[in-house]
């Protein structure tokens, strides 16, 4: 069961009967809604309905967050229970969105955590951007939250994520021989054992 609609301006794609718990998927970088869909096939016979949406991540944050906003508030106003699943960028964003909210649970792969420090890291920076990071951080996370990693990560780097992980409640996955980009069918057949081992149940 899909149903296709619209948040706002943002493309939307719910999978699963009705529920009062629901997963937010929040693609990385030229990713889409229908990235959701393998999600769903694990979550959904967990009892949870699963939301992809469409951000445009490559324009400006200020740009992005308030269309993520926008879907955080459907979220809250349409179920009880919000979780949330993202990759890579997807996930500083879902920081930024939802941690003045409570959320049961977030399952992060690849992510991107500190972007101060990640825009730090490069050989050269957008000052705009730069500038508007550094006004909006991360400032509470109390979420538990579950991460999987490729042992090496050639797009997140390490140092741009130790000190989230240190100061939250996180627990942390690494797959050998992984990619930032989980697309191998050995690296998806581990990615979906991954979801499957650490979704909560819906009652908690």
């Amino acid at each position: 069961m899909m149903e296709s609609f619209e948040i706002g301006s943002t493309p939307a794609l719910l999978s699963g009967p009705e529920s009062e718990s629901v997963f937010l998927f929040v693609h990385g970088l030229h990713g889409n809604k229908e990235e959701s869909v393998p999600f769903a096939e694990v979550a959904v016979p967990l009892g949870y309905q699963v939301l992809g949406i469409d951000l445009p991540l490559e324009r400006k944050p200020w740009e992005v967050l308030p269309l993520l906003c926008e879907v955080r508030d459907y979220l809250y106003g349409n179920w009880r229970n919000v979780f949330i699943r993202a990759n890579s960028i997807g996930a500083w964003f879902s920081l930024l969105s939802f941690q003045e909210r409570k959320v049961e649970q977030a399952l992060f792969v690849s992510p991107l955590l500190d972007m101060r420090k990640f825009i730090e890291e490069q050989p050269t920076r957008e000052e705009d951007y730069y500038s508007w990071v550094l006004e909006h951080s991360v400032t509470r996370w109390n979420a538990p939250t579950f991460i999987l990693r490729p042992e090496v990560d050639s797009v997140v780097s390490e140092e741009s994520v130790h000190d989230f992980i240190r100061q939250h409640n996180c627990h942390v996955t690494l797959m050998k021989e992984g990619e930032h980009w989980f697309h191998t069918p050995e690296q998806l057949s581990f990615l979906r054992e991954w979801e499957q081992s650490f979704i909560r149940s819906p009652e908690g």
